[in-house]
C-alpha cells in the first residue's frame, strides 16, 4: 500500500491540491487520506474508486510505479503494453491475482486479463453486465453457469452472456491461470459486488 499512497500523493500534488481538497472531492476524511498516503491504511475498492475518480485517472494508474508516467483520461496512452509494463495487482485481501493485458483509454469496450486463481478457491454465483470469454492456460477450473457445471483443462475456452449467474472453483490442491476478456471492468466488478456492503475506508 506504500506505493499506492505515494502515487496518490504525486497525483494530488500534480493538481496542486491539499489533503483537504482531495477529501472534499472524494468524500473521505483528511485523516484517513493522510494515513493512506503514508502507507499506514489500506484502501477498499469503494475508496479506491472514489479517489481515482477525484484525481481524474484510471483506477489502475494508482498501482503503477512512482516513476511511471502519470496519464489522465484526457491524455494519449500507448497502443502497446510491453511485458515489463503490465500491471500485476491483488486487491485488498481478495485471493485472485490479476495481470492487466489491455490498454487504458476512454470508452474502451473490453478488458483483457490473466487471472490466477489459488487452490481451493470458491466464488459464489453472481451475474454482471456484458460478455465474458476465458481460455484456460494452466491448472483446472470448474465453471458453473446457472445450473450447468463445466470442468475445464488447459486449452479449453468458454464464452457466455455474463448476465447469467456464474461462478468459478478450483480444486483443493491446484489453482488455475485463465486468460479472460470481459466487457465488465475489473474494479467496477469488485465495486458492484461490494455495493450492498457497508462502506469501508
Amino acid at each position: 500500500m506504500d506505493a499506492i499512497g505515494k502515487r496518490i500523493r504525486a497525483l494530488r500534488r500534480r493538481k496542486e491540491w491539499t489533503l483537504q481538497d482531495l477529501a472534499a472531492n472524494c468524500g473521505l476524511s483528511v485523516g484517513f487520506l493522510s494515513q493512506v498516503e503514508r502507507g499506514i491504511s489500506s484502501l477498499s475498492i469503494v475508496s479506491l474508486q472514489a479517489i481515482s475518480k477525484s484525481l481524474d485517472v484510471f483506477p489502475s494508474e494508482l498501482f503503477l510505479k512512482q516513476e511511471a508516467p502519470l496519464l489522465t483520461e484526457n491524455e494519449e496512452v500507448s497502443l502497446v503494453t510491453k511485458a515489463g509494463d503490465q500491471l500485476h495487482i491483488q486487491i485488498g485481501n481478495y485471493p485472485i491475482t490479476y495481470q492487466y493485458l489491455s490498454g487504458e483509454f476512454p470508452n474502451r469496450i473490453i478488458e483483457v486479463l490473466i487471472n490466477e486463481f489459488p487452490a481451493n478457491y470458491r466464488h459464489p454465483l453472481a451475474p454482471h453486465k456484458g460478455e465474458e470469454f476465458g481460455y484456460v492456460l494452466e491448472g483446472h477450473l470448474t465453471l458453473k453457469i446457472e445450473e450447468d457445471e463445466y470442468s475445464l483443462e488447459p486449452g479449453d475456452s468458454y464464452h457466455f452472456l455474463a448476465s447469467k449467474p456464474h461462478s468459478y472453483q478450483t480444486s483443493e490442491k491446484q489453482g488455475a491461470k485463465v486468460l479472460i476478456a470481459t466487457t465488465q471492468k475489473l474494479l467496477e466488478s469488485h465495486n458492484q459486488r461490494r455495493a450492498s456492503q457497508p462502506r469501508q475506508e
